[in-house]
Formats: C-alpha cells, structure tokens, sequence
C-alpha cells in the first residue's frame, strides 16, 4: 500500500496524486487526513509525509509511529522539524521551495509526490502524464487571470456569483480534490464557508436535504470524461436548483482537467477575496491554533 499523509494545504496533494493514478497504480493508493495512522500499517507500505511547513503536529507524530512499525517512509516538505528528524531517521526527503503559504506550494509538492511513485516503480510515465498536462495550465491563465475582461471571465463571473451568499461545490468523484480545493482556497483566501458535495455518493443522502433558500450558491464542476450516469445526475441537480447554479466545464484527459480546475478555482477563490477587500494572505485563526499545538509534544 502507499499512503499519503497530511493535512491541509499540504494534505490536498495525497488527493489529488491519488485521483490521478489510483487507475494505473500497481498497488492501492490511500490518503489519509486524520488524527491518527491505521494499525495495519507496517513493512510493506509506502508512507508519504506530507507537511509544508514541516511543523505539523500530526505528521511528526505519525512520522514517529510509522518509523516505529518499520514501514517505508519518504518526506516532503520544506524544511522545519519534518526534516530533521527525516535527517535523523534516514529518512528520504524531498525538500521543496519555501517561504510561501502552504496552499501555493501545492503544484511543487504534488510534482514531489508524482517523482517518487514513479522511482518507486509504482506508476509508470506519471511525471510525463503531469508534465504534458501542465502545458494547459497556461491556457487557464490566459482566459481567467486578472487581465482578462469580465465577459469572457468566468472565474471572475463565479466569484461574484458566489458574493454574499454560502458556496456549495459540486462534482463527481473523479474531480472530488477540485471541489475540495474550491472549498480549501475559499476557507482561507477568502475566509468564507464552503460545502462540498461529491457526486453520486450525495445522490443517495444529501440531494433529499439540499437547501433550498435564495442564499444557497451551487458551482457544478463538468468535464468531458464524466459517464452517463453521472451526466444524467448532474443534469438532474441542474434542473432541481435551476438559477442559484453555477457550471463550468473543461476538456481533455482526467490530469489536465484536474490541474486546470485546480487553477480555475484558485482565481474563483482570488477574486472573491478582491470582492470583498480581504487580504487571501494571512490566517490568523489557523496561526493562532499552530501557536497552540506548538506546547505539545511530538
């Protein structure tokens, strides 16, 4: 098994590395944000260390449980108290550029994670895949960055679309990291709340509670490889919510989709915070809780 730990901006990465290849993947592909590491983990799994920073509470503590179970660990990070007990441990590290949010440092570190399936043989031509698919990023920047005219815009038209009311983002399990990281990016950029609802799964609970009040805002994330019976589902929730949905579509294989809808709703999230003249910058709430876990041991 490989498992991908992290939380966060950094825990996003195991997200989006595993939606990419869990398909071509030569051994089963989990990623893990909570508190705690299974039990079942042992010799025969990969653990991947996810923390930006690298002062995560969480990774350090499963940093020091996975080591002692004698599984296979590599880090990433940008340097911090992840490195040096990597450093002490013998542990591989991938160190990344640092200095920035952790959230910006999300395509750096996925490309981190991407390197080592593929010199661990567990998926081939996987930085080739991501390396072509990063060429359609710089079509994303040309129709939806800030030098682009609103009617042309779409990132620029959802975030206003989205102003003053709570955002729901919505897509099918292939593009799950998508929708999570719409609702990441405006949690701290924009400091607003974000629901997130992954299709078919929320067919079978959450469509017979979906709110139904003026202030409820709907983001459908389409793509040209989804199935029929997701079109058909998908259809059905455009129907039902009828003008407080928002869609945006994208085309070409799952990685450029993915990459390039990433991108999008960084901008979404960007413009958001424009709107309402809030500096995407700081996060004193998530600082204020790091100070505190800080008096804890690792």
């Amino acid at each position: 098994f490989v498992i991908f730990y992290g939380l966060g901006g950094s825990g996003i990465v195991g997200h989006i590395v595993s939606t990419l290849f869990e398909q071509r993947s030569k051994t089963p592909l989990i990623t893990y944000t909570t508190a705690s590491i299974p039990t079942w983990v042992g010799p025969n799994t990969l653990v991947t260390l996810l923390s930006y920073s690298g002062e995560t509470l969480e990774v350090l503590r499963a940093a020091r449980r996975v080591l002692q179970k004698g599984a296979k660990v590599v880090a990433i990070c940008s340097g911090g108290s992840l490195e040096r007990l990597a450093l002490d441990a013998g542990i591989p590290t991938v160190k990344v550029t640092g200095g920035m949010a952790p959230r910006m440092a999300v395509p750096e570190m996925v490309g981190a994670a991407v390197s080592i399936l593929e010199r661990a043989g567990i998926v081939e031509g996987a930085k080739k895949e991501l390396t072509a698919s990063v060429k359609s990023l710089e079509k994303v920047k040309k129709l939806f960055s800030a030098h682009a005219e609103l009617p042309d815009n779409s990132a620029k038209r959802a975030a206003i679309f989205l102003l003053d009311h709570l955002p729901h983002a919505v897509s099918e399990s292939a593009l799950h990291p998508v929708a999570l990281r719409l609702k990441n990016q405006l949690n701290e950029n924009a400091k607003r709340p974000c629901v997130v609802i992954d299709v078919p799964e929320a067919m079978h609970n959450t469509l017979e509670a979906l709110p139904e009040t003026k202030r409820d805002r709907y983001i459908i994330y389409r793509w040209s490889g989804e199935d029929e019976s997701i079109r058909i589902q998908l259809e059905f929730l455009k129907k039902l919510l009828g003008e407080r949905v928002f869609e945006e579509r994208f085309n070409g294989t799952l990685s450029e989709v993915v990459l390039s809808a990433i991108m999008w709703s960084d901008y979404v999230s960007i413009y958001h915070a424009a709107l309402q003249n809030i500096d995407p910058l700081p996060v004193s709430k998530i600082s204020a809780l790091r100070r505190a876990l800080a008096k804890l041991k690792t």
